[in-house]
């Protein structure tokens, strides 16, 4: 990353245009299988409502550590959250991917979704105390508790959608457990209750927009 040479306009531009790529982009995975699920109306309505708010999750994801990176001036913490951030890139085509063929849209609000997200994550960047990373352990616990409730709520038929959504779990606990080895500590309780309503307020527009 050459963040650090740039001046404060030209890495708020690659921001803004990372963003943006991140809302509307629908790439999907270059190498996938054919979808051959078949899936009734209603079946179909209720993955399309899950997959959007997985989706939704991932733009959120992004930002987070978009802004984090951002802001923290560590260069270790910095490469790694880049690096992270680069990783969850496969996360949103899935979600693309699913979402496309479902015949499903997305939310509306992302661009709301993902400002809000990286005013949060640059908060917790700019932030000199270790649990700034803690920030990002609690959330991809939260992410991982969301993903098994997402799974669970599937229509038993669509198990395309399953193991997309398996495969995201297995790599937050992956992230999760790199952003302990830099050396996260504990958030207060209060901060772990203000994200999981903010996170139900968040899924639950994006359910129906």
């Amino acid at each position: 990353m050459n963040n650090k040479q740039k001046s404060l306009i030209d890495s708020l531009i690659d921001e803004i245009q990372y963003g943006l790529e991140a809302i509307y982009s629908n790439n999907v995975p270059k190498n996938h299988n054919e979808n051959t699920i078949e899936l009734n109306k209603q079946q179909k309505l209720q993955s399309e409502r899950i997959m959007r708010i997985n989706h939704m999750g991932e733009i959120c994801a992004q930002a987070l550590y978009r802004g984090q990176a951002a802001f923290t001036k560590e260069a270790k913490i910095k490469s790694q959250l880049y690096k992270i951030c680069d990783e969850e890139n496969h996360h949103l085509e899935l979600c693309n991917l699913r979402l496309t063929e479902l015949n499903g849209k997305k939310s509306t609000l992302n661009p709301l979704w993902y400002s809000a997200s990286f005013a949060l994550g640059a908060l917790a960047g700019l932030n000199e105390n270790k649990w700034k990373l803690g920030f990002i352990e609690e959330t991809e616990k939260q992410v991982k508790d969301h993903l098994e409730d997402s799974i669970a709520l599937l229509p038993i038929e669509d198990s395309r959608s399953k193991i997309f959504l398996e495969e995201i779990a297995e790599d937050e606990k992956k992230h999760r457990g790199t952003v302990k080895d830099i050396g996260s500590e504990e958030i207060p309780e209060l901060v772990k209750k203000g994200m999981g309503i903010f996170s139900k307020i968040m899924k639950k527009i994006t359910y129906h927009i």
